[in-house]
């Protein structure tokens, strides 16, 4: 039976789709992991604001549109995994033995004040050197599997409340807009008519959805919207300030070893016997909530964007386009205010939109994305990142 090609994409579809290729083109980045993200609202001054962007489980698709998709959190499917293993002091037994471990548990009783859970590795090391040093070593390394899991296990319950916390990644505002005030500024430029928009070599192999039409908000089938995608579209964007910033979950909560160990292993142990949360929930490819995660973003600064299109628009389409804009345009959506201005206009019907952005207000545009088993395995450098930062 003859295979039936998949239908051609919508006009809209299409248009994004070629805007993908042209970032990837001029900004020196890879189709093996990068997202583009919509809408992009400057970040507030606050590490809290930039840690909220990176703290996020992004879906499979080339554009990320976070007023339509509602997406998880890092930290708490992290969080989830980890409270579903369990190190089980059967472990420790069958290291040391049992009559070692029933004069373990017997010294340990005998001690005033009991020490604190974290420090059991220690007191055991000191008294096995003394009375069983045939076991010290294997023994304080099985006891110390056992304790760091239960005291990152009270961590992370300490995090989600009450009240709840943030969870802290390494590097905050500050450093963000002192690297982009020494950044290299570069340039976006686009022009539909000769840009491709095959996207099957991506990393999602061509998906691209749930992306706005021509303002926030709008459909992508939208008639208004069709009009313009039908058109020569053309892009010049100034990046005044362009980097590559790399997400990295603070050590005090993230243990990247716990989750590497509980994503190749599916069995008991390290997950427990009967838990709420088991490797498929977490990690497979059909229903996984963890399937993959942000390694760095895409910020800019001091953006100045031109659009043309070289449709000719009714008065009541001009009216539309001039009424939403404030909303934030394509491709980068930027709603007005905190310094932005966004501005529709018309010449004999054609339209031109532009878009500015002061410095100081760092725009999101980006991210690269990387799936679990990559991003656990310790990647190389991201493709261009040395050159761009």
């Amino acid at each position: 039976m003859p295979t039936v090609p998949p239908p051609p994409p919508d006009p809209m579809s299409e248009l994004q789709n070629r805007w993908y290729n042209v970032v990837l083109k001029n900004l020196t980045t890879s189709p093996s992991l990068t997202q583009l993200i919509q809408p992009a609202p400057p970040l507030e001054p606050s590490d809290t604001a930039l840690w909220a962007r990176e703290n996020t489980v992004p879906p499979a698709s080339l554009t990320f549109n976070r007023q339509m998709v509602e997406s998880a959190f890092f930290f708490d499917e992290y969080a989830t995994v980890i409270q579903a293993l369990s190190v089980p002091e059967s472990t420790l037994v069958t290291v040391i033995g049992s009559g070692v471990h029933q004069d373990w548990l017997k010294y340990l009783k005998g001690l005033t004040p009991q020490p604190d859970e974290d420090r059991l590795p220690d007191v055991f090391y000191a008294w096995a050197m003394t009375y069983h040093p045939e076991v010290a070593n294997e023994g304080v390394s099985a006891l110390r599997d056992i304790v760091r899991l239960r005291v990152l296990q009270r961590l992370l319950r300490s995090y989600q409340g009450p009240p709840p916390r943030p969870a802290e990644y390494l590097g905050g505002s500050r450093e963000l807009l002192s690297m982009l005030s020494n950044s290299r500024s570069a340039t976006i430029s686009f022009d539909s008519a000769t840009t491709s928009g095959d996207v099957s070599g991506t990393w999602t192999r061509g998906v691209n959805k749930d992306f706005s039409g021509l303002w926030a908000g709008a459909d992508r089938l939208d008639a208004t919207t069709t009009r313009f995608a039908r058109s020569v579209v053309t892009v010049e964007a100034e990046l005044g300030g362009y980097v590559v910033w790399p997400v990295n979950p603070d050590p005090r909560w993230y243990d990247s070893s716990q989750l590497h160990e509980a994503y190749t292993k599916h069995s008991s142990p390290p997950w427990a016997a009967n838990p709420q949360t088991h490797w498929d929930m977490a990690f497979g490819e059909k229903s996984g909530r963890l399937q993959r995660a942000i390694a760095s973003l895409l910020v800019v600064e001091r953006l100045t964007s031109v659009v043309t299109s070289d449709a000719a628009f009714p008065p009541e389409d001009q009216q539309v386009i001039k009424a939403k804009a404030a909303a934030g345009l394509w491709p980068f959506f930027v709603p007005t205010g905190d310094g932005v201005t966004n501005k529709a206009d018309f010449d004999g019907g054609k339209l031109r939109l532009t878009t500015t952005a002061p410095a100081g207000k760092p725009l999101v545009i980006g991210a690269h994305v990387l799936p679990t088993a990559r991003y656990l395995g310790g990647s190389s450098a991201i493709p261009g990142e040395r050159d761009l930062c």
